[in-house]
C-alpha cells in the first residue's frame, strides 16, 4: 500500500540503505522526513534539521510518471 504526499507533509518513516543515508549514518533508523515544496526531503532528528535536504528516492519517497510523491506504508 502506498501512501502519497504533498509539498508540506512530514512523516515518519523507516529510512532505506541508500547511498546516501549511508554516507550519513541513518540507514535503516527511522526519522521524520519533510517532503518540501522545492521537491526535496529535509530530514528532522529530534525535532532538529538533520544536514541539508537529501533527494527524495534517497529517503524512500518515490516519485510516479504523474508527478506524485508516495512511499510504502505498512499494512
Amino acid at each position: 500500500m502506498k501512501r502519497y504526499l504533498n509539498p508540506g507533509d512530514v512523516i515518519r518513516l523507516k529510512l532505506p540503505y541508500s547511498e546516501v543515508c549511508m554516507h550519513m549514518r541513518v540507514a535503516g533508523t527511522v526519522m521524520e522526513v519533510e517532503l518540501t515544496a522545492s521537491g526535496s526531503a529535509q530530514l528532522w532528528k529530534d525535532r532538529e534539521k538533520f544536514f541539508s535536504p537529501v533527494l527524495p528516492g534517497e529517503a524512500g519517497i518515490y516519485c510516479n510518471s504523474n508527478g506524485y510523491y508516495a512511499y510504502p506504508a505498512e499494512s
